[in-house]
């Protein structure tokens, strides 16, 4: 039986991409994660610790906030769609305030206490992550904000809407399954947790008595539009618990 000879295969390559540089980045990435593998209990190595900042966040800020006592300072940078990718289901929530992160935000990340993993927090007054005592006043001058907001430019009244002012119960920490963190309420559709201030629609099959604490957001002021996205796609089902978009992270 004759051999049979490899046949040259010919890939194209777009144009615009640089191979080379693609290539010298997933070797650094391997590199990285094997020295963070290599690490084990003590946490990952400066080098790999560096390329989780500013690799896989997509960004790098080089901003120092000192800390209260004195020691080293955090690093910051924003949350990337990469980020979350590499970090996986337990980057999703901010061990602080318990909120999801969105695309954007401005956070903190360290290492994480043991293990190789790195611990992001929400770097932001709003959340009260930073200064939590000065919450109700914002809280204050917050819901006189949208007080007037929603007098100019009032919501139609045909879809129930509800502003979440604190104390409301879709804003209320509860526990999580098991001995986990404690969790918060999520939009059905967009999947992230409810925040003070923002509009949605608690329970589209009832929302003048609502019958559960299924919601989801409709607050165009704050670019989050999701009950408009699951009604156009879903014209004819009330129940945003029968059929909808919501991501389950």
């Amino acid at each position: 039986m004759s051999e049979q000879r490899a046949r040259a295969v010919s890939v194209q390559v777009p144009a615009g991409v640089n191979v080379a540089e693609r290539r010298r980045r997933s070797q650094e990435r391997e590199r990285a994660e094997a020295r963070a593998r290599d690490a084990g209990e003590g946490g990952p190595s400066p080098a790999a610790y560096d390329f989780l900042l500013g690799q896989a966040g997509g960004r790098r800020e080089a901003v120092d906030v000192p800390q209260p006592d004195g020691g080293p300072g955090e690093e910051i940078t924003v949350v990337t769609s990469q980020l979350l990718r590499k970090l996986g289901s337990a980057g999703t929530t901010c061990p602080v305030c318990h909120h999801s992160f969105r695309l954007g935000e401005q956070i903190s990340i360290e290492r994480a206490d043991a293990g190789p993993g790195v611990v992001l927090k929400h770097h932001s007054r709003r959340l009260d992550c930073l200064n939590p005592e000065a919450g109700g006043q914002s809280s204050v001058s917050a819901e006189l904000f949208h007080q007037g907001l929603d007098e100019a430019n009032p919501p139609p009244p045909e879809l129930n809407t509800v502003r979440l002012h604190r104390g409301h119960p879709l804003l209320r920490l509860h526990p999580g399954p098991g001995d986990g963190a404690p969790t918060r309420h999520r939009c059905w559709v967009c999947g992230h947790t409810f925040r003070p201030d923002e509009m949605v629609i608690h329970c589209t099959c009832a929302p003048d008595a609502p019958n559960c604490a299924s919601a989801v957001h409709r607050d165009p002021d704050h670019g989050l539009v999701c009950y408009d996205d699951w009604k156009a796609q879903h014209p004819g089902v009330p129940c945003l618990m029968l059929n909808s978009l919501r991501d389950t992270r």
